[in-house]
This record gives C-alpha cells, structure tokens and sequence, in this order.
C-alpha cells in the first residue's frame, strides 16, 4: 500500500502534514522542513511516539487531525 496524504492541519502557528502509513497508523511531518515529528494511532487505543517534540504538542496535532476529519477514525482522545 502506498503512503496517502491525508491533508494539512495547523498547530501553534506551524502546519504539518498528515500521512496515513496503514489503516489507524499516521505520520506527522512537519511542512516546513520536512521533518518527521512522529506517529499516532487511533483505534481501540490511542498510542503515540512523538520525535524531538513535546507529547502535549503530538498530543494536539493528533487532536487537531482527527477532528478536521484528516484520519479515518472518528472518536475523541482522552
């Protein structure tokens, strides 16, 4: 399966880019120099490993994504 763009969201004034790696599994990278900052999952679980930056941020970006309709899955994160 390739990688599929699902869109762009906007946190803290920088934009990053949400990849679908699988279905639940998503990448974030960051727009402006195209750095990975890491992958969530959503499902029965929510999971995440963020890179070089902070959970709470990785926390939001996932949040922001999710409710801009950018995943597949539609539910809230605790």
């Amino acid at each position: 399966m390739s990688l599929v763009v699902k869109g762009m969201v906007q946190v803290e004034g920088t934009t990053y880019r949400i990849v679908r790696l699988k279905r639940g599994h998503y990448k974030v990278v960051r727009v402006l120099d195209d750095a990975s900052v890491g992958v969530f999952s959503v499902g029965t679980s929510f999971e995440m490993a963020p890179e070089g930056i902070e959970g709470d941020l990785m926390r939001e970006i996932a949040r922001v994504a999710i409710q801009g309709a950018k995943t597949t899955w539609v539910g809230r994160i605790a």
